[in-house]
């Protein structure tokens, strides 16, 4: 196992999913991790994380982090992000301020805030997605991917402009991934619907399935980690071959 023994951690919307298991894997690692989220009942359950409730839709809320957070930063985890999937035609104004308010323009401003507690050879890591670049049939993703796209600039724009201080910015693009967010979607579909996307997934992925929480946060270790300390400005894609067609 990796080592981040003395080294502080940041995470956003890491109460579930990807973030949880990445927040896990970082602590099991000897880290310090700070897990940022937005639901009091959840953050009260978690245990050996120092934790901080914010909305991170709300942009004043997200200014005064500096405020909450004071000791200085080895990595940053933008992992937070909303995903809906509508048509086109029927998405909202609402939908899609929410969807850039909280998938692109937090990160930003977390970026801003925590980068003067960064540490000389700290890293920041954006979760992204597949849909920033692949797109699925019956998957409506405009304002995701619009989002995830965006997300993706800002990775490159960071690595190029936050490199000569020694800080390096990469991203993940993982495809489905089976969390409880997942499984909750899935279990809001018919049988004949079930079927079906159980039939896609050997069509979609070479591997012959969706991925797991371990995979994305064994990946996430490891960019941060000083194995991958010429690595910035990298968008890693991890979908068991998705985006090979």
């Amino acid at each position: 196992m990796m080592n981040f023994k003395n080294q502080h951690v940041v995470i956003t919307g890491a109460t579930s999913g990807i973030g949880l298991t990445i927040a896990e894997n970082f602590y099991q690692a000897g880290a310090q991790v700070t897990i940022i989220g937005r639901s009091k009942v959840k953050l009260a359950k978690l245990k050996n994380f120092t934790t901080h409730c914010i909305d991170l839709s709300d942009q004043q809320s997200v200014l005064q982090l500096t405020n909450q957070i004071k000791q200085p930063v080895d990595h940053l985890i933008n992992n937070a992000a909303i995903a809906e999937f509508t048509e086109f035609s029927a998405c909202t104004v609402k939908q899609l301020n929410d969807h850039i308010a909280v998938n692109l323009v937090a990160p930003f401003l977390i970026t801003q805030q925590i980068l003067p507690l960064l540490r000389k050879g700290g890293s920041i890591l954006n979760i992204s997605s597949y849909f920033s670049n692949r797109m699925l049939h019956d998957r409506p993703s405009s304002m995701y991917s619009l989002t995830k796209g965006g997300l993706d600039s800002l990775t490159k724009a960071l690595a190029f402009e936050l490199g000569p201080k020694q800080i390096r910015v990469n991203a993940i693009a993982p495809g489905t991934v089976d969390t409880p967010l997942f499984r909750a979607n899935i279990d809001k579909l018919s049988t004949e619907q079930k079927e079906k996307f159980n039939a896609q997934i050997t069509k979609l992925y070479p591997l012959g399935r969706i991925g797991n929480t371990d995979d994305i946060a064994n990946l996430a270790l490891f960019i941060s980690s000083p194995m991958a300390k010429w690595m910035t400005g990298s968008i890693i894609n991890i979908d068991g071959g998705l985006t090979t067609h």
